[in-house]
């Protein structure tokens, strides 16, 4: 993974994040989401992030947000990211 794409990975944390402590969102659901932020973050400071489980968390974040309309530029921003970094996008399956 290039520092691109780790940047735009954290980019994409970032925007979760702001929209997560803005929302009135559940603080269990709150408290979820904030680790799996942590997780995201944790593979990206690894010399050798796994990808599968970093994708995993960044479609479950955005599964998680999708229905909230303040959080949409949060979504956005994880597609980007993750699109970025070559990874499959299953967060708007269902839908």
């Amino acid at each position: 993974m290039d520092g691109v794409q780790q940047a735009a990975i954290h980019q994409a944390l970032v925007a979760v994040q702001h929209a997560v402590t803005s929302m009135t969102f559940p603080s269990c659901d709150q408290g979820d989401l904030i680790e799996a932020i942590d997780q995201v973050e944790e593979q990206l400071h690894n010399s050798h992030p796994n990808l599968a489980l970093m994708c995993r968390f960044l479609n479950s974040i955005a599964r998680s947000l999708r229905a909230q309309p303040e959080a949409r530029h949060a979504c956005l921003a994880i597609e980007d990211a993750i699109g970025k970094a070559g990874m499959p996008s299953t967060w708007q399956s269902g839908i």
